[in-house]
């Protein structure tokens, strides 16, 4: 279901949470309670949701399976740096200086953490939050200092995808020239992940389509068919994209076979997907893009596919826009940095080593690879325009929200 567009949502970026409610009207303020994983995970905050008091019982279905491991300091996956030896940049060399220079600040930040803190407080977690997310936003600068021709390559939009996940902040346009537009060619992703990242992780200001639940009003014909729809357009949306790639860096896979277990109930298996979009759209509402509606219950033969991301020949641009670049970015703390791009070498090229096997969303995949189709530099190239800096929110489907699903039934009595 639809969360209302009252209700406040502070989040884990990874977590879809199914809401069924009995409704009992209870007058006056909120009432916020907490739901804590499982696990010990280094998190930015508890998941706190904040409801109008409309019931005295919720049953809460929370499914995480986007919640991230991590290290006792919270490392593994967030600072990962995709190229890690600087392959193809304009200077290697600064590049994994700069990184390195990062990671040791980082590093001792988090330890100055956890010497003035008691591990567990609002104070420990907050000192560790911001060191971890003024870090991530150092790495977004090491690429736009040493490797911008690479910033369109799959390696770039990940270690932005991975400032967004550990800062804990939805994705946006702060990030210059993530995602890739549409029209990038030389030395970009063969996927636009960032416009499936959008998708499965993004939660609009706004409601999104309808709530299920209270137009089935206890008809499960309804609420499947609405359902089906509501689990159908963020898989669709994805599927659009990139059909045939091997999303597993970003759990797609995953992501998809738990919303085909929500579907499974369905008696007709989704046949108002058969339609297309069109009833989804006038009936219920979602903000499908594009004509094809993607059945979960039945998606066609090799898709998601397992074509390893790679990136073309060339660069994204040869000549910086600017000779200098003001970086802003706001994670805990405000992360600002003037920037010289590096002069651009001729033998600079797209050409990040493989990637392999963790998932960014913190999911062990042994299959998800990323590689370059070339290691020749082209020498060729355009400027860059300032306009290419912030040409997307950050979403292809800019209005959709992604709630990501999670692990567990929780009981919560409302007091």
């Amino acid at each position: 279901m639809s969360l209302n567009p009252r209700t406040d949502v502070r989040r884990h970026p990874f977590c879809l949470v199914t809401i069924s409610i009995r409704i009992q009207p209870i007058p006056q303020s909120p009432t916020q309670f907490r739901i804590l994983y499982p696990l010990e995970y280094h998190y930015r905050q508890s998941l706190l949701l904040s409801f109008n008091m409309w019931s005295k019982l919720l049953t809460i279905t929370v499914a995480t399976f986007f919640a991230f491991y991590s290290t006792a300091l919270g490392q593994t996956n967030f600072t990962t740096n995709w190229n890690p030896t600087g392959e193809g940049c304009v200077d290697s060399t600064g590049y994994v200086s700069c990184y390195n220079d990062h990671s040791n600040t980082g590093v001792s930040c988090q330890t100055a953490c956890a010497n003035n803190n008691k591990k567990g407080t609002p104070e420990y977690n907050t000192c560790m939050n911001a060191c971890e997310a003024l870090w991530l936003a150092g790495n977004v600068g090491c690429w736009l200092q040493s490797c911008w021709n690479q910033v369109y390559s799959c390696a770039y939009q990940l270690t932005a995808m991975s400032y967004f996940d550990g800062a804990g902040l939805e994705q946006n346009s702060d990030v210059p020239f993530y995602p890739a537009p549409n029209d990038a060619s030389a030395g970009a992703c063969s996927c636009n992940i960032g416009y499936v990242y959008g998708n499965l992780s993004s939660i609009s200001q706004l409601s999104q389509g309808s709530d299920c639940e209270v137009i089935a009003a206890g008809d499960n014909t309804v609420l499947y068919n609405c359902e089906c729809c509501e689990f159908s357009w963020p898989v669709s949306n994805i599927l659009n994209v990139c059909p045939k790639s091997d999303l597993s860096v970003m759990s797609v896979p995953g992501f998809i076979k738990q919303v085909a277990g929500e579907l499974a109930g369905s008696s007709d298996k989704c046949a108002i997907l058969n339609n297309g979009t069109e009833t989804c759209i006038s009936d219920y509402n979602f903000p499908f893009e594009g004509k094809t509606a993607y059945n979960p219950l039945a998606l066609p033969s090799g898709e998601p596919g397992t074509q390893a991301l790679s990136n073309t020949a060339g660069n994204a641009f040869t000549v910086f826009p600017s000779p200098v670049l003001t970086l802003s970015l706001l994670p805990a703390l405000t992360y600002t940095s003037v920037i010289t791009p590096a002069a651009f070498a001729a033998s600079a090229s797209a050409n990040p080593q493989s990637i392999l096997g963790t998932s960014i969303l913190g999911v062990p995949s042994t299959s998800s690879t990323i590689v370059s189709t070339t290691s020749k530099a082209t020498g060729t190239g355009s400027a860059a325009t300032t306009s290419a800096t912030k040409t997307s929110s950050g979403m292809k489907m800019e209005r959709n929200p992604v709630l990501l699903l999670a692990v567990g039934s929780i009981f919560v009595g409302m007091l």
